[in-house]
């Protein structure tokens, strides 16, 4: 290089630097809106913009950023964004960052970027720029129809069918728990190819086919196909169905009615080689009676369907649906883009090929007011000339019965279908492809797809080439219009479930019958796929199951009315396969039955689905082999659950957004993964479930429990995930969006209880669920949880500039807080009549006069001691138990309930065999009815280990880990542990030893652009190195603590 260069060279960087425009070896990395990297569809008016920098300087701070958005990434690489830009912000922030340039534009992508500038005044930018993509913002940008398979045989089925009971007797008043029972004798023939049974009750039932149990119901409103094929053999055949009738819903309107409507009510359908179907109605050719003992008669009719007081069924069971179009594409495309929803779960091919790898789509929501789209990018797989899109749709959440009484929301059915293509072609030109009455119907081979009661599909009604250009539709029916719909169409905030891995089974053991028994040594939640080769027809059957029988059978009295079995009926001629489409179980064990041959390991893999498609944000090592069990099982137990909303369990008949269990696991889930997307999404399902009143819901969407107002714990989810992913991912927009809904469940707690104890108003009111001591009085705990959703609000007030209100619900605690003690509190530091949960909520919420706390920490510790050292606690006290005890000093006790491994613990668990946590303590013993072995509220105590025992912490003054706590709290009992945690500014790690003679060094990371508070344990003696140097230490309220910026670091205590 020429002196001159040099020199010119020379005065540019000195003018650089006078300019505050140094150039920053580091960038900005990891840009993502609403938490996620480049979405291609999103719909909120001010998205929230985040991003790292990849800095390794020690102690590196961001002191300014200037975002720029425009329409081309070419017009942000030349400086001149046309959309927005911020100028540049004195701010260290770079987490939710809200836009605020004009109004955003349907179907427009927009691309963005930083600048930020350093503490130097350095300037940085990233490689490249990211972007976002609006989806369809105006109803009036919706030209696509609703349209539907319209089944021609649904009314000739329902023809004929009517509500039948006991002769003689007053079905409209038929005393709690009669038993009756109904039979028919039905000749086979050859040439059958399908027999079915449709059959609804009011009443408990179960049906046997020559003895044969075939499937059973309790507190079912829908119709249930049972099929029969297999269970058949030549000459009469006795279809037997039993019905009981059973206590009155407990929240319904005969609650302590002693005698209730009881009728039956169903069809058999036989389908021949030759297209025929016969129909054979439940009636007056059944015989019935009252008991094994009494005569039989004729059956008698109860009264038509629809007619009081038994109601409408609803329609029959239909099989998922194809529906078809062909189109031209006529020049060169330069963008595509599919938007799709259903009421029901759809596919979406294009040209024989999926869209999209996604699942259950378009997922669950408060159907009566919302159903979410997905956004598809087929610009790839379009190709000049004709082209085919085709769907499969089926019942999904929107069509299956939900809940342990199979209600549907009010719209169901049909199921429809909602599509729209639009190409955008180089010379400028656009065209749209929608679904309309232009679109052809058939019949899938998919002949029954619920959630519950899993996926029938007879390979030989495929139809290949059917998702094809030029397949020959000529004999299907054209789509029907569906009814519209009345909510509204939101663009979904996270990703869709996916498969997100596959596991090999463990072992395979061959069953005296001739069925299989495979285990796939976890307990999982997805379905398995089945490779297999037979006879055209042969019917191979799928049950699961989460544990075993003392006889190697499979245990399915814990599903209930979950029947949770997948049929596949052979297509016959050479190799093939079966993967469900539209069901999801929870198992770890699959009863494989009519297998054409040896099943073998290749033959079948597990296949599990989730809505956390990354993978853990964070990990924990520790020298417990014990510990690190209960990690894995927290990980695979939210994996699981964590489905389209968080349900309670995967495998019986609920699998529903259960708030509670959201609401003290969610801390724990928002380290294990990043769940801030998946939070915005069920937090819109919560605000759409709340009721007129302001009451939040038990469940959401809410199914199940209708207009009932959430319980304690329950209904104060709405507020306490909101917090916790403000505070876990600095989240203020979830804040914002949900501030109203809070609200309106605060003042409606407050309307019914102005003295300040919970004792109104409060739903179901649950309490401390599932604890082995129930003594705790439910409006005790119901009153802790107000002051704690009280403080909550008062601290996400003031990190949105509600001053007045952070004062007010500030007042509110303080008022809860002197009404606890005054009901509650005793002169001994006794709360309540004494219970664990008793102490742990007036602690950890800090309820209690100060002089008290000691007493009161002492009492709890008594009371552990009384119980042999094991705790009491259910899902209200268990999230606080071990914080309650280390905050006030008795680590030793906290470590010494984490450890247990006998009955009640979460050791027990794992000394058992769990794979994932179970929903009761006695989970091995426990009521076969609410028995969950993939439950994972009590699997809160993992926040715990990640806060306390890694020391892995963030304050509410600096929510999202921009200001870090580390602060581990070593054990003689366990020597070691390592953490890390992927927080939105960046990995944060901890390592920690302790050594027999108290040596302890930590080894730790903190993330560019945030800093550190460093506390040392307290008690052990010696001075503290860091680096090797003697460490410039804080001593305050208590604390040894150094405070350190973003690096590496190595602490020793000798």
């Amino acid at each position: 290089m020429c002196p001159h260069h040099v020199k010119v060279l020379c005065h540019l960087a000195a003018a650089l630097a006078c300019s505050g425009a140094l150039v920053l070896p580091a960038k900005p990395v990891r840009l993502r809106c609403e938490y996620r990297t480049n979405p291609l569809v999103i719909d909120v008016e001010h998205p929230s913009l985040s991003w790292e920098s990849d800095s390794t300087e020690r102690n590196w701070r961001q002191a300014a950023y200037q975002l720029r958005v425009a329409t081309s990434a070419n017009l942000l690489r030349s400086g001149r964004p046309d959309v927005w830009d911020s100028g540049k912000q004195a701010s260290g922030e770079s987490v939710g960052i809200s836009y605020r340039g004009p109004a955003l534009t349907s179907r427009t992508r927009y691309y963005w970027t930083v600048r930020v500038w350093d503490a130097k005044g350095r300037l940085a930018e990233p490689v490249e720029a990211a972007w976002w993509e609006m989806g369809l913002l105006q109803k009036q940008d919706w030209t696509a129809k609703w349209i539907r398979w319209q089944n021609p045989a649904a009314p000739v089925d329902m023809a004929g069918m009517r509500w039948m009971w006991l002769h003689g007797q007053d079905a409209q008043h038929v005393p709690v728990a009669t038993q009756a029972e109904f039979q028919f004798e039905l000749p086979f023939e050859a040439g059958w190819t399908r027999a079915v049974l449709f059959l609804v009750a009011r009443a408990d039932w179960s049906v046997t086919v020559n003895g044969q149990s075939t499937g059973h119901k309790s507190h079912w409103n829908e119709f249930e196909r049972l099929d029969l094929a297999g269970l058949l053999k030549p000459g009469n055949n006795v279809i037997d169905i039993t019905a009981k009738v059973p206590p009155p819903d407990p929240f319904g309107p005969n609650a302590r009615a002693n005698a209730v409507p009881a009728a039956v009510a169903g069809l058999i359908e036989l389908h021949r080689r030759d297209g025929s179907i016969e129909r054979l109605p439940i009636d007056e050719r059944w015989q019935a009676r009252a008991g094994n003992d009494a005569p039989w008669q004729p059956a008698a009719v109860a009264g038509t369907l629809g007619s009081a007081p038994f109601g409408d069924p609803g329609e029959l069971p239909q099989p998922a649906a194809l529906l078809r179009r062909d189109f031209e594409v006529a020049g060169k495309v330069t963008r595509a883009r599919a938007y799709v929803t259903a009421l029901g779960a759809y596919q979406l091919f294009v040209n024989g090929k999926p869209a999209a790898g996604y699942v259950l789509t378009p997922g669950f929501t408060q159907f009566d007011k919302r159903v979410q789209y997905q956004t598809y990018d087929l610009t790839g797989l379009l190709v000049p000339g004709r082209n085919a899109v085709g769907a499969i749709l089926a019942n999904g959440w929107f069509g299956s019965g939900l809940s342990w009484t199979a209600q549907h929301f009010s719209l169901f059915p049909p199921t429809r279908l909602l599509a729209q293509i639009e190409i955008e072609y180089s010379d400028g030109s656009h065209q749209s492809i929608v679904s309309d009455g232009s679109w052809k119907s058939a019949e899938s081979p998919i002949l029954r797809a619920e959630i519950y009661t899993g996926e029938t599909y007879d390979a030989r009604l495929e139809k290949p080439g059917w998702d094809r250009a030029g397949f020959n539709d000529a004999g299907w029916q054209a789509a029907a219009i569906a009814p519209a719909y009345p909510g509204e169409i939101s663009a979904q905030p996270d990703t869709p479930p996916q498969v997100v891995a596959e596991i090999k089974p463990e072992r395979i053991t061959a069953r005296p019958d001739g069925s299989y028994v495979v285990d796939m040594g976890q307990n999982m939640v997805g379905w398995v796929a089945l490779k297999m080769n037979g006879p055209a027809g042969a019917s191979v059957r799928l049950r699961f199951a989460e544990i075993l029988n003392p006889d190697g059978s499979i245990y399915t009295a814990n599903l209930r009315n979950a029947d949770a079995t997948d049929t596949y009926l052979l297509r016959g001629g050479g190799p093939e396969s079966f993967t469900p489409s539209f069901t999801f179980h929870g198992f770890r064990y699959v009863e494989v039955s009519g297998y054409p041959g040896k099943l073998a390991p290749g033959d079948i893999t597990g296949q599990v689905v989730s809505s956390l498609s990354g993978e853990p944000a964070a990990t924990i090592s520790t020298s417990s082999d014990l510990l690190n069990g209960m990690w894995r099982l927290g990980i695979w137990g939210q994996r699981g659950n964590f489905l389209s909303v968080p349900t309670d369990c995967p495998q019986r008949d609920e699998r529903l957004g259960w708030m509670a269990d959201s609401a003290v696991f969610w801390r724990t889930g928002a380290y294990n993964f990043d769940i801030a997307a998946f939070t915005n999404k069920w937090m819109r399902d919560v605000t759409d479930a709340q009721l007129p009143t302001g009451a939040f819901t038990n469940v959401s969407p809410n199914i199940g429990l209708g207009s009932i107002e959430g319980a304690p714990g329950w209904g104060d989810a709405g507020v306490i995930v909101p917090w916790t992913t403000w505070l876990q991912y600095g989240n203020r927009a979830v804040v914002e969006r949900s501030w109203e809904a809070m609200k309106r469940w605060m003042d409606f707690i407050a309307a019914a209880n102005p003295d300040f104890i919970r004792r109104h108003s409060v739903g179901p009111d649950f309490a401390d669920w599932l604890a082995p001591d129930m003594s705790t009085p439910k409006d005790l705990v119901d009153t802790a949880y107000w002051a704690l959703v009280a403080e909550m609000m008062s601290q996400m007030a003031h990190a949105t500039g509600r001053a007045e209100e952070a004062r007010q619900y500030s007042d509110l605690y303080a008022s809860i807080r002197t009404a606890f003690q005054k009901d509650y509190v005793h002169p001994d530091g006794t709360v309540g009549p004494g219970s664990q949960t008793s102490y742990v909520v007036a602690l950890y919420m800090k309820l209690l006069p100060p002089e008290l706390e000691s007493a009161a920490i002492n009492n709890l510790v008594k009371n552990i001691e009384a119980h042999d050292g094991h705790l009491t606690t259910g899902f209200l006290g268990t999230p606080y138990l071990l914080f309650a005890l280390a905050n006030h000093g008795r680590l030793d006790i906290a470590y010494k309930l984490l450890l247990t491994d006998t009955y009640p613990s979460w050791g027990y668990m794992l000394k058992k065999g769990a794979t994932t946590w179970w929903e009761r303590w006695n989970g091995d013993t426990g009521d076969p009815a609410m028995n969950s072995y993939n439950h994972y509220a009590f699997g809160s105590v993992v926040a715990w280990v990640y806060q306390v025992l890694a020391g892995i912490d963030t304050t509410s003054a600096a929510a999202g880990f921009h200001e870090i706590t580390i602060q581990p709290h070593p054990d003689a009992q366990i020597t070691s542990a390592q953490a890390q945690y992927r927080s939105v500014y960046g990995v944060i790690s901890t390592g920690w030893s302790f050594t027999p003679n108290r040596a302890f060094t930590l080894k730790c990371t903190i993330p560019p652009n945030t800093s550190a508070k460093i506390v040392l344990p307290e008690g052990l003696p010696g001075g503290i190195l860091q680096d090797g140097k003697n460490a410039h230490v804080t001593e305050a309220d208590g604390q040894r603590f150094v405070r350190v910026g973003s690096g590496s670091y190595v602490f020793e205590m000798k």
